[in-house]
């Protein structure tokens, strides 16, 4: 009875003994060696590299998504004219953004002075009442006019945006314009709340509180040189916007972005190729694979280059 209870322990620690086994040779074979690691890397990258730059080849053909990829066996001479630059845009956003703060913090400024004459609250009441028009004023001038509507105009292949740009585009500039027009006749009528009251005249302060009805009754009937520079003020920063918006990225929205991706996954492709390279890990055709492709890459993207100069 000993013995059987002792070869039936040995029997299950056996058992229990085998998973374990299993599951180091199970790690140790999918670890593998570092060589298969970078090897894994390489292809990885590799891939990642292929698929950037297809999606990069195919939005130049369909003109950015317009149509449908033509067929392969399609003649050439009658597909679609595809793009043929490379795409446009700043290395950095930074400079956008700096410049954006900036026309809100200046206008905003601007306006606090002009909005604090006749104001209850004085300079505070009007840096609050001017940091919410220069920002409204900034911010819809480069996202509606600039970002979207000049940038969807651009490409009137692409129907689906393209018309609603062509009617977004007028309206998003008469609300700018609008906007700045009653911020100048508010300011108009500040002016001549406080006139008013200084000689002793009635509070007209319930016209302050509706300018828009003041601003469509007359709508360039300014009365004070204040006026005028802060209708000035505000359409100029609002067309600074608007080009800055425009500017942001490529004029074809989303060429920009793939060809960002191809370029990322490029330099990816050649660190990874360079440390296979160096430690002679990688397999020899897959050298010459990523090689080639990188090659491919950058003599595409030079010759686009060269004719978008």
């Amino acid at each position: 009875m000993a013995a059987n209870i002792e070869d039936f322990g040995s029997r299950q620690y056996l058992r229990e003994g085998e998973p374990q086994q299993e599951q180091r040779s199970r790690f140790s074979i999918s670890r593998g060696t570092s060589a298969q690691q970078r090897d894994y890397d390489l292809q990885f990258a590799i891939a990642r590299a292929n698929r950037a730059f297809a999606n990069l080849k195919l939005f130049r053909t369909t003109h950015g998504w317009a149509y449908d990829a033509p067929a392969a066996s399609a003649d050439p001479a009658k597909s679609p004219k595809g793009i043929e630059r490379a795409a446009i845009y700043p290395e950095s956003h930074m400079l956008h953004f700096s410049i954006l703060a900036g026309l809100v913090l200046f206008e905003g400024l601007a306006n606090a002075y002009f909005f604090s004459t006749g104001s209850d609250l004085g300079l505070l009441g009007g840096w609050l009442q001017a940091i919410t028009v220069s920002f409204t004023n900034v911010i819809a001038s480069f996202f509606l006019i600039g970002f979207l509507c000049l940038r969807h105009l651009m490409n009137p292949k692409k129907l689906w945006f393209f018309v609603p740009a062509a009617i977004g585009l007028p309206i998003a500039i008469a609300f700018i314009v609008v906007l700045n027009l009653a911020a100048a006749h508010y300011r108009d009528l500040l002016e001549l709340n406080a006139a008013s009251l200084a000689m002793g005249g009635a509070d007209v302060t319930g016209a302050i509180l509706a300018p828009l009805p003041h601003m469509f009754e007359n709508p360039f009937g300014l009365q004070t040189l204040e006026a005028y520079l802060l209708l000035t003020l505000g359409l100029t920063f609002a067309a600074i916007a608007a080009f800055k918006g425009r500017t942001f990225d490529d004029a074809l929205p989303g060429y920009g972005v793939v060809q960002r991706n191809a370029e990322k996954s490029a330099r990816e492709l050649n660190r990874t190729l360079k440390k296979a390279a160096s430690g002679r890990l990688a397999a020899p055709e897959q050298v010459a694979e990523a090689e080639h492709l990188l090659m491919e890459m950058a003599s595409d993207l030079s010759e686009r280059e060269r004719i978008g100069r």
